[in-house]
């Protein structure tokens, strides 16, 4: 009987070490995601989206587009025109779906279903890639989101 409760102690530890084994592998994770943030930010001075799109960089109005996608997930060229007025001052819808076009040639932009005409998002790549940046181990394929 003393076997049996040792045996069983045992497992039990065993179990409690390996769940501390995984929750460290995550906290290492974790502070290799930070300190390639620092690293990153006293590469370039910031975390900026032309980190991860720098082909935005030269553009200040598809950089704006960009993050508005980045906040607003999906949109509609009246959606992002009215936000990028709000944020830049001005705005016309005209110059939006150029920059769109641009940007979806780009592969940064693509369009998504809607029940109102066309909307647009980030691509998947373009999100990928920053969520690596910033170390979040997300898996797209596993969310609706993008």
């Amino acid at each position: 009987m003393p076997d049996e409760d040792l045996a069983r102690e045992v497992q039990e530890l065993r179990k409690a070490l390996e769940e501390l084994r995984e929750s460290f592998a995550v906290i290492s994770q974790m502070a290799q995601a930070y300190l390639r943030l620092i690293n990153i930010y006293a590469q370039y001075g910031g975390l900026s989206i032309d980190v991860v799109v720098p082909e935005v960089r030269s553009d200040p109005i598809a950089r704006e587009i960009v993050r508005i996608l980045f906040d607003l997930k999906r949109a509609n060229v009246s959606q992002i025109t009215r936000e990028l007025k709000g944020r830049r001052g001005k705005a016309s819808r005209n110059t939006v779906r150029a920059k769109l076009a641009e940007l979806k040639k780009l592969g940064i932009v693509v369009e998504v279903p809607s029940e109102r005409g066309r909307s647009y998002s980030l691509s998947k790549k373009v999100v990928k890639k920053w969520l690596e940046l910033i170390g979040m181990p997300i898996r797209l394929d596993q969310t609706n989101d993008y």
